[in-house]
């Protein structure tokens, strides 16, 4: 443990904060730290970051909010798990790799499997864990000794042993269908892995003629794929089309005719009415030549160029854009275009690569989603999970209703290689349920067959779907696994609610029966300023990292959680981060006076406790009971305000304040609230800030069992009666200030108020702490001439001493100025345009203004007329 000392003079983060996150990579919180506590096991599976990766702002915050919910259980007694770990990032990794290797001027395949595969793992350990070391700068207090890895070997057991499964359950299969091609990756992407963009683009009108003489029109965006046609198709309600039915077209440029058929998909408002189908490029022509039983031919190759006899010499070899233009050109030569026009395309594009996609037919392996999903809609039946916040159920319950069959191959080399074999004659076998870790050509009922692997391996989201349970040792029944499964709550941003998220689910009730957590709490996206999504095209990234420099790793972590609210998108505010670092500050000069106190204290005058002590003391029990709630309801934004709060405006600017005198006059009670009070707000903020929490409750306490470790506050019973004074008197003595400040009065000179109403009589009964906190000497009355304040207790007077002119002369101009600037915010929000547009902390702040204003504006009238 880190030795208690003195505090310096001022804080430095880079100082304190390294210390605590060694000390918590070197000893991790384990959560047998709290055995025998009886509280039961907590555990939250960190979202797996690729292992290659550099920590970026979404997952500061998505550690951020975990880290403070562990925490926060770890401080109530469960024995909580923060279980860490990194993904293989299959695509990202070997595209990473295939650079390195391209300007050594060599591919993959110059290498082999076997060397290309001990290159990526010589990669993943020189460049691998780094994300992991810089969790650790944001504090993050996982049990560093249980890291895992997708690829590691437990995990690799549990993939192969869920595709196993699913296999002999009738659920994975092999089959044709259109998948998602990355021809730069040349690899499938699921259609989670795609983001379709409005892309400018045009669309071709095109005659094709017929056998019987005439044409008939088709509008497609693809006139590169004319040579892969099979038939045109038509809707049977279209009576333009309906004499055309079984005659025939010639595909131009060619010589080769196709029928003309009937089916309901066709829409008959999208161009001519009449479409092209092409079933191996494209989703719906696919389901209309499986419904009609037409062939099924391929003219774009796997790089993206056009090839096949089908194609005409001219084109063959081009590369799918290219070859547009040059098809478009010979079709407007030989008669066969219409109309061209400007046409916004719906394209897809690789998350991965970026490249445009190429729907391809290709024989894939899949898993069959319907029954699987079906399990986990059962069980959000049952309220087994929630989603908080709760409005992203149902978008789970629809995506669960429509699902599709999963793509699970990858034409990749760095993976988990699917455990399937085939025959010389392209029969399948799997490795045996009961016996899945022995390979099907190690098999000695195979033992007469020539039989070679599967080069593919599965969709990096096929391990992760696997995560909660296989990091704890599933398939096995480990201690782990039967403590710490089903896990408690999963942390994620919103955006892979489908890529992950819904996946856990599925595998969770598939393989174990049970739902791999229980609560699942969605995050935002982290915006720039602006609003926008950041990119390195954009150049808007902001570097977590860079901000823990700037202002220490406390104060982004409370900006992080204060701007985490109800799942909403974050924007940037570098506001909130010199607010943390401000709020840090704070809290060690508050530490520093309270130690001053304690290294200074004579001999005792009374240990009774003061008004000021009593209404702290409640005021702690309200904060704990608020602050605990919130922390349950995981609203860590609302649990980061209220402690702000708690410790800022109540602790900092008026307890401390009002303790003076009795601190002065050695009163040990007084020194005894100051301290608990300040060993609990500790304890409240630390799950948010927890290394200024832990440097300053060492060194306050002199505990050698560290903050992180200690009980959790309980909330004690409110002395209300202290409340309501003490209320009364901050009330007064605000209002005192306000007139102060309005008739120029230095602060510093003591003045005389009246009071009038039911409080003064706590300002009477506590005249001391009112004049030494107000600068004033109250009294009961109701002068004639003099500036008033009223409070929801009380109304102060004060009488302005000497020559009115000058402050009736700055009042007049005030009370013109905030005229102008009420009607100004008047027709600010009464302007849709501003309310509609604006973003809504802006709106708010502006409602806030124009209320203060108007206030301040009704006070000075009131003045005014008061003053004659």
């Amino acid at each position: 443990m880190i030795e208690p000392k003195e505090l310096p003079k001022t804080y430095d983060p880079q100082t304190v904060e390294p210390r605590w996150a060694q000390e918590w990579a070197s000893n991790p919180l384990k959560p047998e730290l709290n055995a025998g506590k009886g509280k039961g096991p907590f555990t939250i599976v960190i979202p797996p970051p690729n292992v290659t990766g550099n920590l970026h702002l979404g997952h500061a915050l998505d550690n951020t909010i975990i880290d403070t919910i562990i925490r926060f259980k770890r401080m109530q007694g469960y024995e909580a798990l923060y279980l860490p770990g990194t993904d293989h990032a299959g695509i990202t990794t070997q595209v990473l790799v295939e650079r390195e290797l391209a300007q050594e001027g060599l591919s993959r395949h110059d290498l082999g499997r076997e060397k290309f595969l001990e290159r990526v793992w010589a990669f993943k350990e020189k460049n691998g864990g780094t994300i992991l070391y810089q969790l650790r700068r944001i504090g993050a207090s996982c049990d560093w000794s249980r890291e895992r890895f997708t690829m590691d070997e437990g995990l690799s057991r549990a993939v192969r042993r869920s595709f196993v499964e699913y296999y002999h359950r009738g659920l994975a299969y092999r089959g044709q269908r259109i998948v998602n091609w990355d021809p730069v990756a040349q690899t499938v992407v699921s259609d989670l892995e795609v983001n379709v963009e409005p892309t400018p683009g045009k669309l071709y009108t095109l005659a094709y003629p017929l056998e019987a003489g005439g044409e008939i029109r088709i509008a497609t965006v693809r006139p590169e794929t004319i040579f892969a046609d099979v038939a045109i198709a038509v809707n049977p309600a279209d009576e333009r089309y309906r004499h055309l039915l079984g005659q025939k077209a010639r595909i131009p440029l060619t010589e080769r005719y196709i029928p003309i058929i009937a089916d309901e998909a066709v829409l008959m408002d999208f161009g001519t009415g009449a479409l092209k189908i092409t079933p191996a490029h494209d989703p719906t022509d696919f389901e209309i030549g499986q419904r009609h039983g037409l062939e099924m031919p391929s003219v774009i190759d796997l790089k993206g160029y056009l090839t096949g006899e089908r194609v005409p010499l001219a084109f063959r070899g081009l590369e799918r854009f290219q070859a547009r233009k040059q098809v478009v050109e010979a079709l407007e030569e030989a008669g066969h275009i219409r109309e061209i026009k400007d046409y916004t395309i719906a394209l897809g594009y690789s998350d991965r690569t970026k490249a445009p996609v190429e729907p391809m037919l290709l024989e894939q392996w899949f898993v069959r989603m319907k029954p699987v999903a079906e399990q986990v809609l059962q069980g959000l039946e049952k309220g087994e999970m929630r989603l908080v916040p709760e409005r992203w159920e149902k978008v789970n319950r629809d995506w669960l209703l429509n699902i599709k069959d999963w793509a699970i191959a990858r034409q990749l080399w760095w993976g988990h290689q699917i455990p399937a074999w085939y025959d010389e004659e392209g029969n399948v076998y799997v490795p045996d349920p009961e016996n899945p870790d022995l390979d099907c050509d190690q098999d000695p009922r195979y033992a007469h067959l020539k039989l070679r692997r599967d080069p593919d391996v599965f969709d990096t989201w096929f391990s992760s779907a696997l995560w909660p349970f296989s990091t704890l040792g599933w398939p096995d029944e480990t201690p782990d696994f039967k403590k710490f499964y089903p896990t408690d709550v999963l942390v994620t941003g919103y955006d892979i609610l489908f890529f992950w998220v819904a996946r856990m689910q599925m595998s969770g009730y598939q393989f174990t029966g049970k739902a791999p957590f229980h609560t699942i709490v969605l995050h935002g996206l982290y915006l720039d300023a602006r609003g926008q999504k950041m990119s390195k095209s954009k150049g808007n990234g902001i570097d977590p990292l860079e901000l823990i420099d700037k202002y220490g790793a406390d104060a982004c972590r409370f900006a992080w959680d204060y701007l985490a609210t109800g799942g909403q998108d974050i924007r940037h505010d570098e506001r909130r981060y010199e607010q943390g670092r401000n709020f840090a500050n704070k809290l060690y000069n508050a530490t520093r006076f309270v130690l001053m106190q304690q290294g200074q204290q004579g001999p005792a005058s009374t240990d009774q406790p003061t008004l000021a002590d009593r209404w702290m003391n409640s005021r702690l029990n309200r904060g704990i009971a608020e602050i605990t709630e919130a922390y349950e309801a995981f609203d860590l934004g609302r649990a980061a305000r209220l402690v702000y709060e708690l410790v800022w405006s109540e602790f900092c600017d008026w307890y401390l304040e009002a303790a003076k005198p009795a601190l002065r006059e050695g009163n040990r009670a007084t020194l005894e609230t100051l301290r608990s009070t300040l060993a609990a707000l500790l304890k409240l903020l630390h799950p948010i800030m927890p290394f200024i929490t832990s440097e300053l409750y060492e060194t306050l306490t002199g505990d050698p069992q560290q903050l992180a470790l200690q009980d959790w506050p309980v909330a004690k019973e409110r002395d209300l009666e202290a409340e309501k004074a003490f209320s009364a008197l901050q009330e007064t003595i605000t209002a005192t200030r306000n007139l102060r400040a309005e008739l120029g009065i230095p602060p510093q000179q003591e003045v005389a108020v009246q009071l009038e109403g039911p409080g003064a009589r706590f300002v009477l009964e506590n005249q001391a702490l009112f004049r030494f906190l107000g600068r004033a000497v109250p009294s009961l009355g109701k002068p004639e001439k003099a500036v008033a304040q009223a409070t929801p207790s009380a109304t102060v007077y004060l009488q302005p001493k000497g020559d009115l002119k000058g402050f009736l002369e700055r009042q007049k101009k005030r009370l013109a100025e905030l005229e102008k600037l009420v009607e100004q915010g008047q027709k600010k929000l009464s302007n849709p345009g501003f309310v509609e547009r604006a973003a809504p902390e802006v709106v708010e702040a502006e409602r806030e203004r124009l209320e203060e204003n108007k206030a301040q504006l009704e006070r000075i009238r009131d003045n005014l007329a008061r003053l004659g």
